[in-house]
Order: C-alpha cells, then structure tokens, then sequence
C-alpha cells in the first residue's frame, strides 16, 4: 500500500472510528459530532439526513423527540441510534413492540426517511425467511464431534480444525456450491451442528439445511440485533415444562437479554436479561460450558463518549453466567468495580489534577461521572483445568485512573469470584507520547482487541496469548496470575485495531491477523503474522497485500484484516476489508489462493450481495467452508452466505 493511500484512508476513516471501534460490530456509520454529516453504508456523505427543515426531521420531531431527546430508562438518546444498523432500527419501527405506535398511521416511505435522518441510512429490504421452507421436516439437531458450534470453535479460542481432505494441497480446489441470502443484511457468522447451519440476519435467527440452503425455521428478534448464535448439546433434564431438546440455539442481543431456542424447531425455551443499563449490548455470542452459558457484556457508550451533549459514562462491561436448562442468572460480576462519581472536566493541557480525565489527544466531550466502560465485545474463553473463564476488556470511558478496570480478567466458572486481573495499559506517559505522535483521540486505542487465547506449551503448562488495538500482543502465565511472560509488537496499531477480534493456533505457533486500516504508514496493514509461542519471536511475516476492492476503483481501498482467523491442517484463512478471503501455508506464510467474495450471487433464495470480509472468522466443518460477506461492514455491507467445497461436490 502507497503511503498516499494510507494517508488518504486515515483521514477518510476518522469518521467512522467512534462505531467500529466500539466493536459492537455496528452495520451503520459513526460521527464524532453532533451536526457532522454521516455516511451511508457505500461510503457516501449524506449531506440532507440531518436537515432540520426536511420532512422527516418534522416526524422525529411530532412521533419521537419528546422520548429520544429525553431519554429515561431503556430509552436511548437519539444520539445513539446513529450507530445501530438502520434495518434494526426500521424492523423496531414495525414490530409491534414499543416504538410501532409512532410509526402508526406513516407510510413506509415516510418511515424509510425517519430511519435514514437517525441512521444515516436507509434500510435494505428484508425478506421473510419462511418462504423458502424446507419441504420436508428434517430430523433433530444432534451435535457431533468437530461441529462448529461457536464463534470460537472450541472452548479455549483456536480457532483450528484437522480436516485431512482440506489442506494446503487441496485449496485450490474449492468451489462455490451454493449461496444464501441473509434476511436484510448479513449481522454475523455461521455456526454449525449436525446438518443445520444457522446465523443472524437482520430481523432474524434462521436454521438452514446444510445440504440445500432451505430454512428449517425462522425466529423473528422484532428489532433487536443479534450478531451470532451458539449451539450446545443438552443433556436429559426435565424441568416443569417438560423434557429439553437434545441441542439449544443462544444468543443475546442489544437489550442485555440472553435467549434460548430448540434447534431443532426454533420455538422459544426461556429468555433471560442479563444487563438492565439502556446502553447495555452483548455483541459477542455465549460461550457454552458444563451446563452454564457465559455471557459478556458491553455497551453503546463507547462511541457516545464522542458526544458532548450526552451525559457519559455509567454502564460497565461484565461477565454473567446463565443456568443452561432454565435460564436463571447464576451469578454476574462488573469489571469495574469502584463506584460511579461525578468528575470534573479534563484540562485543556492534557494533564489530569484532582480525578479528572487527561486528555491525551484531541479533545472530546466534558465526561460527567465515572469510571465506567470496560466493555467485552468478543466472545469469552473458558480454562477447563484451571476452572475460570476469562475476559479480555476495553478501556474505561474517560481514563479517569480510578481503581480498575483491567485489560485481562479471570473469573471462577462456579462463583464469580475474581480469581486475578492483569492491566496491559502503558502508564500515563507512555500513552500520552503515542496518542500525541497519532492522529487519535485515544479513547479506544489501548483496548484489547481480541479475546484471550489459551494455549498449551506442555502437559503442565499453558500459555495465555492476547492481542490489543495499540499493535501488541501479550503472553500471560495463568499460574501466576496473568503475569506477562512476553510482549511482542507486530503493528502500528490504531482505533481501528492493530491486532483485532481473534487470533488462531495450532500445536507449533500463533497466528495474527493485522488490521492497521487507520495507521499512519501502511507498512503492515493486512499482513499476517506466525509468532512462536513460547517466547513471542515472529518466526514469519506475510507482505501486505496489494487491495482490491472491486468496488471501488479509487485509491481508497483498504485491505486490513479486521477479522479473526480460522486454522484448517496446514493452512491459514484470512479476512479483509477488500472483500477476499485470502488462504496461506503455515509452514512459511505463503499464499495458496484467494476468493473474492464482494460480487453478486444467485443464491437459492434470491440474490445475494458480497461485501467486505469483516468480524468474524470462516467456519470449517469436515470439507465445507462457510463464508460470511458483508458482516460487520460500514464501507461494503452484504448479506452473503457461501458455502464451498472441494470441487463442488
């Protein structure tokens, strides 16, 4: 990549860092003020959305100002809604839930313009799923060995799976066997269990035969967004309703609430909110253990931190554990654990004095009260030997130094209790020389940016790996707690992520995708990176590569990696925001093949529109890999499935 190119990208992008890096994995754009103009989901300035005399602004104020510009309980300031996907927004709108009054009585044009004055956007069409049923009733979902039931893939964060068909040998062999179209836009990955495959698209959590791409069934989420689904194996227990289905669907969505389906038929098995904060998310899919189901939780305050008019911060990430069969919250802990103070405005030096906030870059908003933020945004890791699960976090809101939160939190798995915690966050100095060398207000670029990677170096000993948005990655000893074993840097950094989402490993190394879309010279944005385990060295480095949007023939094209990986035998599976999904040798880094993924497809349900690469990881299951186009994007959205196979078979 040029230098001008990157330049030109950096400063494109700065409008947009406040959403993506809150890593809420938001469909729509982000500003940074109140009156600057927003983008659409193609890049493009929407210069008319926030006119104060249009039509729609006249309904928001008539049907919405007095609750949005007032906001009180779970209602969300109008500031907010700007960062949700504008198809959430719309789907609330005709719901039937709370806010359907308000649009009784519109047309839909006149509620596609409210949607795109709060949003930026306009939504995209959704279709009803049901439709395309399948024919006959397929048998029970029943998970086997080597299903890919989670975003991870397994408990600890590899990401890997030994397929012997599927290998450096066979790669180019792949081909596209058939394509879905998600429900309005693609929201996140695919999971997979017995022959189902299922996933979340705007409106919905849909099932899909594996072999046809026909829906076994549709949940309607009314509104809310969910980003992925877990499935977990149930054992024979009995509850007042009855007997439990052999595997459960979870996931959570942007009220806090954790839900529980049959994956068999879809129907509703218990619901259970977790977080009551108006701004509380989970973002991330449950990870699924013993009977429990572990759930983190973030929040929207992130990118509001950019906000002046909003009264910021109080919502605090977290971790709850959720009974399994029944639902009922088992325990739940804060990350942040001082209590909320009002604060005094940040000086304009950049030097904190008597609890207020530094600030260490470019201004931002008079934070109010605090501590608060700490967001976990990715999917959490659980340590079967040791017993704990472990949460990697985000920075607090405001850097008001008051006593937590920390970068890397353990968790016992039975009781909640904080087993140890470890901050990664350089001292005072440190940050305020980098975010001054950058262009950056700093609020999100000392995060982690993955989640917490545990692997083995022997029989007795373990490994814990971590990746953060600064550029670094971090090994942590879980014997003794978290002490850092070894530091490596292996990019730039930046809001938008040096090191983001997840990293992946096999027996002999880690592997490190890196983003580096916002970095200030491009050296190493999209290049992939093998580390040693045992003591962080780069044993390979990848070049970046060339991008290639084919959407944009502009200069404009970015190819960073702003996704996590997936490890398939000897091969590595990368994601980029030019829309390929590129494939290398872990033996040396080489490439193997690439696929363009933003394109046009038939699908089986219709049409269906490729993207960016963003988010989430490939899924591989036996020889089929399972490739998601346009999650997670704000440049190129789509809502792509594509499902290939060694020669098509």
């Amino acid at each position: 990549m040029t230098k001008y190119t990157v330049h030109h990208a950096t400063n494109w992008s700065r409008s947009l860092i406040a959403a993506v890096s809150l890593a809420v994995l938001a469909l729509a754009p982000a500003a940074s003020g109140q009156d600057e103009p927003l983008m659409d989901g193609m890049g493009n300035l929407n210069t008319d959305v926030l006119n104060a005399d249009s039509p729609a602004a006249a309904l928001y104020r008539e049907r919405c100002a007095e609750c949005h510009d007032n906001p009180v309980g779970r209602v969300p300031p109008r500031a907010s809604l700007r960062y949700r996907p504008a198809e959430g927004v719309y789907q609330a709108l005709l719901a039937g839930g709370t806010m359907s009054p308000m649009a009784e009585g519109l047309t839909d044009d006149e509620i596609k313009s409210l949607v795109k004055l709060l949003t930026g956007r306009e939504p995209a069409k959704i279709k009803d799923p049901i439709a395309d049923r399948c024919a006959s009733t397929p048998p029970p979902v029943v998970v086997r060995d080597g299903d890919w039931t989670s975003t991870h893939g397994d408990l600890q964060g590899h990401r890997f799976r030994k397929v012997p068909t599927l290998n450096a040998g066979s790669v180019n062999r792949l081909q596209l066997q058939w394509a879905y179209a998600y429900p309005g836009s693609a929201a996140g990955p695919v999971t997979v269990a017995g022959n189902t495959l299922f996933l979340a698209g705007t409106g919905y959590v849909v099932a899909l035969s594996a072999d046809s791409g026909c829906v076994r069934w549709a949940y309607p989420t009314n509104g809310r967004i969910v980003r992925a689904v877990t499935v977990a194996a149930v054992s024979g227990v009995d509850t007042q309703e009855g007997a439990l289905p052999a595997s459960v669907v979870l996931f959570g969505d942007d009220s806090g609430t954790v839900s529980a389906l049959d994956a068999s038929s879809g129907d509703k098995l218990w619901q259970s909110n977790v977080e009551s904060h108006m701004q509380a998310r989970i973002t991330a899919a449950p990870t699924v253990y013993n009977g429990v189901v572990y759930v983190p939780i973030s929040s929207m305050e992130d990118p509001l931190t950019h906000d002046s008019n909003y009264f910021c911060c109080s919502a605090r990430g977290g971790v709850a554990a959720v009974a399994l069969h029944t639902g009922e919250l088992l325990w739940k802990q804060q990350h942040i654990t001082a209590p909320l103070a009002l604060l005094k405005p940040a000086p304009q030096e950049g030097t904190a004095t008597d609890g207020a906030a530094p600030d260490f870059g470019h201004g931002g908003p008079q934070f109010r009260q605090g501590p608060a933020g700490a967001s976990t945004y990715t999917p959490l890791t659980i340590d079967t030997w040791r017993g704990l699960v472990y949460a990697s976090t985000a920075e607090e809101y405001g850097f008001t130094h008051l006593p937590g939160p920390y970068s890397v939190i353990a968790y016992d798995l039975k009781n909640g209790e904080r087993a140890w915690q470890r901050s990664l966050l350089p001292d005072t100095a440190q940050r305020k020389r980098i975010c001054s060398e950058r262009e950056t207000d700093c609020r999100n670029f000392f995060s982690m940016g993955t989640s917490v990677l545990v692997h083995p170096l022997s029989a007795d000993k373990d490994v814990l790996v971590v990746g953060t948005k600064s550029g670094m990655v971090h090994a942590l000893d879980p014997d003794h707690d978290g002490r850092v074993l070894w530091s490596t840097r292996v990019s730039d950094g930046g809001d938008l992520g040096g090191v983001m989402y997840a990293l992946a490993a096999d027996a002999e190394k880690i592997y490190v995708p890196i983003s580096d879309v916002d970095s200030p010279t491009g050296r190493y944005t999209g290049s992939l990176l093998a580390l040693d385990p045992a003591s962080g060295a780069i044993v390979w480095r990848t070049p970046p590569p060339e991008p290639a949007c084919n959407w944009d023939s502009s200069r404009r094209c970015i190819a960073g990696q702003v996704a996590a990986l997936t490890v398939v035998s000897d091969t590595v599976f990368a994601s980029f925001w030019d829309g390929y999904v590129r494939v290398y040798a872990t033996g040396d880094g080489r490439q193997l093949t690439e696929i363009d993924t933003a394109r046009q497809y038939q699908a089986v349900n219709g049409s269906a529109s490729g993207g960016q690469v963003s988010g989430y990881p490939v899924t591989v299951v036996d020889d089929a890999l399972y490739i998601t186009s346009g999650a997670s994007s704000i440049v190129k959205p789509g809502n792509a499935l594509l499902v290939y196979t060694l020669d098509g078979e």
